[in-house]
């Protein structure tokens, strides 16, 4: 996403007035050829329009593991920037609006309600906490780092690259070193997402 984001200021923010002309308009083609392996990227499950790996094979699109711990899965993080993306385009195809349709009913079916992440103090290793998940009626909306693809369990993993369904059944070291949860689509679903289906009413 970011490296996108750069290739739309070179075409177009007068910031870089000063490249060629024909760089400008590479700079376009490949932003174009970007999108289009954006939406081919998009996973879908038992036909609907889902989310995206946070990493996909440059041949056949499919999604792809990456470190150990980072197993093929639908993100609930990468995926949040994708979205934004797709968004900030102007006159969205049908296509991109479908895409980005399909990601915000992922996110809305796959948030995680009545938990909250919290730190402990761990007596057993020394100076380090320790998060576990814990049961509350009214905390926000959580969504976990990865999903299991066809299930949409979420699922959490050490680097022996086996997953587990609890946070509390990987070790200390990966428990505690990695974002797991977070509220990374929250802002999309509340505000971004409303405010960008009033602008293409209004268009």
């Amino acid at each position: 996403v970011r490296l996108l984001v750069f290739l739309r200021e070179v075409q177009g923010d007068k910031l870089y007035a000063f490249v060629a002309a024909a760089d400008r308009e590479s700079a376009r083609q490949a932003f174009d050829r970007g999108i289009a392996c954006i939406l081919k990227c998009q996973v879908r499950v038992d036909g609907q329009l889902t989310t995206w790996c946070a990493q996909h094979d440059e041949i056949d699109y499919r999604p792809r593991p990456a470190r150990k711990f980072e197993l093929v899965s639908l993100s609930g993080n990468e995926s949040v920037g994708i979205v934004r993306l797709l968004m900030s385009l102007e006159k969205p195809s049908p296509e991109v609006v479908a895409s980005v349709e399909g990601a915000i009913a992922w996110f809305e079916k796959s948030k995680l309600t009545g938990i909250r992440l919290e730190e402990f103090r761990d007596l057993k290793a020394a100076g380090c906490n320790d998060r576990r998940v814990v049961q509350d009626p009214a905390a926000p909306p959580l969504w976990a780092r990865f999903y299991e693809i066809g299930t949409n369990r979420p699922f959490f993993c050490d680097r022996d690259g086996i997953p587990k369904y609890q946070l509390s059944e990987i070790g200390h070291e990966r428990r505690n070193g990695y974002d797991w949860f977070g509220d990374w689509p929250r802002t999309l679903l509340e505000k971004e997402y409303p405010q960008w289906k009033a602008s293409l009413r209004s268009d």
